[in-house]
């Protein structure tokens, strides 16, 4: 039987550090030995093949996926007909070798999330979500780039920790 991969959704409005939380739990929880994969979702369009290259030039011809493949890494390019897979299917098609998928955005699946502000206000305490581990990033005047304290991303990984022990 497969196993299920533990599926964690890093939310929050627009450039409030959702990227820069990822940048800074993934190094933590590769310490600790864990594989983590990654997916950024949705996203109206993205590319990340451009002209000249071959693959590029197979895509535009009409093929359905497009791989490449080197020592280090690989990348597939599918197309996608009607509607875009669900973030449960890219995993288990996609991840199949990691412990832990973290999706930056999509607040609408209903997976354990990790919901990142700069500030929490009373009317926020009634969140309906029962698996939401709340934080807050801190911004500087100084800096536009959000920072976390060292307990925060502390509770960040014991948070990832325990849907991937439950």
């Amino acid at each position: 039987m497969p196993k299920t991969i533990p599926i964690v959704l890093i939310i929050g409005k627009q450039n409030v550090g959702k990227t820069t939380l990822m940048k800074h739990i993934l190094p933590l929880l590769k310490k600790k030995g864990y594989r983590v994969g990654t997916v950024k979702y949705n996203v109206p369009s993205f590319e990340i093949d451009y002209e000249g290259k071959d693959t590029y030039t197979y895509y535009q011809a009409g093929a359905d996926v497009v791989a490449i493949s080197s020592p280090e890494k690989l990348a597939i390019i599918k197309k996608v007909y009607k509607k875009s897979p669900s973030i449960r299917d890219i995993v288990k098609f996609y991840h199949r070798d990691v412990d832990v998928a973290l999706v930056e955005g999509y607040k609408r699946w209903r997976y354990p999330c990790i919901e990142i502000r700069n500030e929490w206000a009373a009317k926020d305490a009634g969140n309906k979500r029962t698996s939401t581990l709340k934080v807050i990033a801190i911004k500087d005047d100084c800096c536009a780039i959000p920072r976390f304290s060292k307990n925060t991303l502390q509770d960040v990984v014991k948070f990832i920790e325990s849907k991937r022990n439950s």
